[in-house]
């Protein structure tokens, strides 16, 4: 709770600093930006997860990219509390980031579904009357190794509705379905 404490004083004196822009196109941006910052990080507080400093580490993203926007005279005002908040969040996200175990699972399990993946589009450009060849790791075999994923990265905050998309009905494992589960585990793993 110390780390989301620390967090929200940096925020208030990014904000503070925020709100003395000049440049209305910018600041009405920036203002926009911060709410949403300052809301992912009152959701921290609440439950402090890897998924919650992850949101707030997009947020910060936001503010970012418009504080390189801004005039020389506004940005040297800004970045000095946008740099400090940026240290504090890159801390908070080692701290709260899942374990490297965890992460490579996940990256395991990703280079299967990355096989099957090709394999099903190569099937698509068999030449006709070509035998069919078998795809590589059944969608009940990942399932398999999906449930157990899935209890870890919820256990960080994270929501899988593409993964739990496959546990609940591996039948329907097709190509989109899996680009929709690498793409959401790429999110989650950063």
């Amino acid at each position: 709770m110390n780390d989301v404490v620390m967090l929200e004083a940096a925020v208030f004196q990014l904000k503070t600093v925020v709100d003395a822009v000049t440049d209305e196109m910018f600041a009405s941006q920036l203002r926009l930006s911060m709410t949403v910052l300052m809301n992912a990080v009152e959701m921290a507080g609440q439950s402090l997860s890897a998924a919650a400093v992850n949101d707030i580490d997009f947020a910060l993203n936001d503010v970012a990219a418009i504080v390189n926007e801004l005039s020389a005279a506004d940005a040297t005002n800004v970045i000095p509390a946008l740099e400090m908040l940026q240290a504090d969040v890159a801390q908070l996200k080692q701290a709260t980031s899942l374990s490297p175990a965890v992460s490579n699972a996940i990256r395991a399990f990703q280079s299967k579904l990355r096989a099957r993946r090709v394999a099903i589009e190569r099937q698509t450009y068999r030449p006709e009357g070509a035998a069919q060849e078998p795809l590589p790791h059944p969608p009940d075999q990942l399932r398999a190794e999906a449930l157990p994923l899935r209890q870890q990265v919820a256990a960080a905050g994270f929501a899988t509705p593409a993964l739990d998309g496959l546990i609940s009905d591996p039948a329907s494992l097709r190509f989109h379905s899996i680009n929709e589960i690498i793409n959401e585990l790429d999110v989650i793993v950063g």
